[in-house]
């Protein structure tokens, strides 16, 4: 196969080195042709910060979910490389694990530690000929990598206790409800059902398939950037880009040459279309509100009543921050800031800005009991909720790479106001909505796009 321009793009922050996701993917090359196969080896680096993996307490870890795009010579549509386990070898100190679909690789660290890691030499084996590329056809590929974060396997509750909207319960209790295993979850009042509280159906069954939270999955550590969107724009064509470009944030240039005005901020103004066409375009899939709880409060963790993402009590918002909308930006006031919501800033801010170099903790941090950042704060999480449209996503199905001829994805259900509502909160909105169990608008209760609502996607762990 013969090779040409090699370019690289880390879609996690190459060109916008943030202190929080500084995740950055070089020296790809294609070296390791198999005619026989119709295959080729992808050697690359990935190299990020705040990495970590424990078999204590959280007993998790971090990883980069890597997926790599391509196109043929002449042309300017981006395909999706389908890869293969066998005969793939991540750099030393690190493991791989390829999802059956072949949609993209988990790169995570194989032992205990914590810090950065530099992951050097990497072979990923793309299956060309299931792509439809012939032996000696001229292609130009493009290496993304995103920051994730393994959430557990395992029993948690979902609700509080507390006061929250519309939180879930058990039954009339007021109390938790448990989720102790992956089977359909029966919705209702009686003793031993799950009480959707006016949010969602009221009696049922949340099917088995439906993403509820007790498998593991991964779930992107940060919320998606300004710049993170406007890569995808950037590898989309550009009708399909017409039809999902923003008008908040400022974006400037022309397709394919898009430029994001603050490219280490959040990105708002999401919306259901937004969110599956950026999910679909990346192997990955939108996430449910029972994820979401998971994902905060942790496994086999006793609620808290009341209980912030970041698993206490206590809310203090940033006031004003230091190099504001540059990759520097940092807190300035408070000190001691633990989120973004209904804030003097008035700003979606740099992702991951509450993860401080040093001493930081859970709830200085802002993050969740598994790691994840500003699920609580910043712009608020667009997920599944328990309604009719919403049950009828299922939790094994991912994007394949390539989005409908309408720009949208090919993935029906995933399209759908009806099935979304959204929870956290915003640096726009009441700091309340930043508690786990907090579900006044978790089913279909806004317009989308505006501009509280961020991206943030997962995939099943394989």
């Amino acid at each position: 196969m013969k090779k040409i321009n090699l370019l690289i793009l880390a879609l996690a922050a190459t060109f916008t080195i943030c202190k929080a996701n500084n995740i950055t993917v070089a020296n790809a090359v294609l070296n390791g042709q198999n005619t026989t196969l119709k295959t080729e080896v992808i050697n690359f680096d990935v190299t990020w910060d705040n990495s970590w993996r424990t078999s204590t307490n959280e007993n998790n870890y971090d990883g980069a979910w890597i997926f790599v795009k391509f196109r043929k010579q002449g042309t300017n549509d981006w395909r999706h490389c389908t890869v293969t386990n066998t005969g793939s070898t991540p750099a030393a100190g690190a493991l791989f694990t390829v999802p059956t679909d072949g949609k993209g690789a988990f790169l995570y660290r194989a032992a205990d530690g914590l810090g950065s890691v530099n992951y050097l030499a990497n072979r990923l084996v793309w299956n060309y000929g299931v792509d439809g590329i012939l032996d000696n056809e001229t292609v130009e590929i493009r290496v993304f990598a995103l920051e994730m974060v393994y959430v557990t396997t395992g029993t948690y509750q979902l609700g509080s206790g507390g006061t929250e909207g519309n939180f879930f319960m058990n039954g009339t209790s007021g109390l938790p409800y448990s989720v102790t295993s992956s089977s359909a979850i029966t919705v209702g009042t009686a003793s031993g059902n799950l009480n959707s509280n006016l949010r969602g159906i009221a009696t049922g069954s949340i099917p088995a398939a439906f993403p509820k939270g007790f498998n593991a999955f991964w779930m992107m550590k940060y919320e998606a950037s300004q710049q993170q969107f406007v890569d995808f724009l950037n590898h989309i064509d550009q009708l399909k880009a017409s039809t999902l470009f923003p008008t908040t944030p400022p974006i400037s240039g022309t397709h394919p040459n898009l430029v994001a005005a603050q490219p280490e901020r959040a990105m708002n103004s999401g919306s259901s279309t937004r969110l599956a066409a950026m999910a679909d375009w990346s192997g990955l899939r939108p996430f449910s509100e029972l994820e979401f709880e998971k994902a905060c409060r942790g496994f086999n963790t006793p609620a808290v009543a009341n209980e912030y993402a970041w698993g206490n009590t206590t809310l203090l918002s940033l006031s004003s921050v230091n190099d504001g909308g540059l990759i520097t930006e940092s807190v300035n006031l408070p000190a001691t800031a633990n989120c973004n919501v209904n804030s003097t800033y008035n700003s979606p801010a740099r992702v991951g800005i509450f993860a401080r170099p040093t001493a930081s903790t859970r709830a200085l941090s802002g993050g969740t009991y598994y790691g994840i950042m500003n699920m609580g704060d910043n712009v608020a999480e667009l997920c599944f909720g328990i309604s009719t449209a919403g049950l009828l996503n299922n939790e094994s199905v991912h994007g394949d790479g390539y989005l409908s001829n309408s720009g949208s994805t090919d993935i029906a259900t995933w399209d759908n106001n009806s099935a979304y509502g959204s929870r956290g909160a915003a640096y726009n909105v009441d700091g309340t909505n930043a508690r786990i169990s907090e579900r006044n608008a978790s089913v279909a209760t806004n317009s989308f796009p505006g501009i509280s609502y961020g991206l943030r996607m997962v995939r099943t762990a394989p």
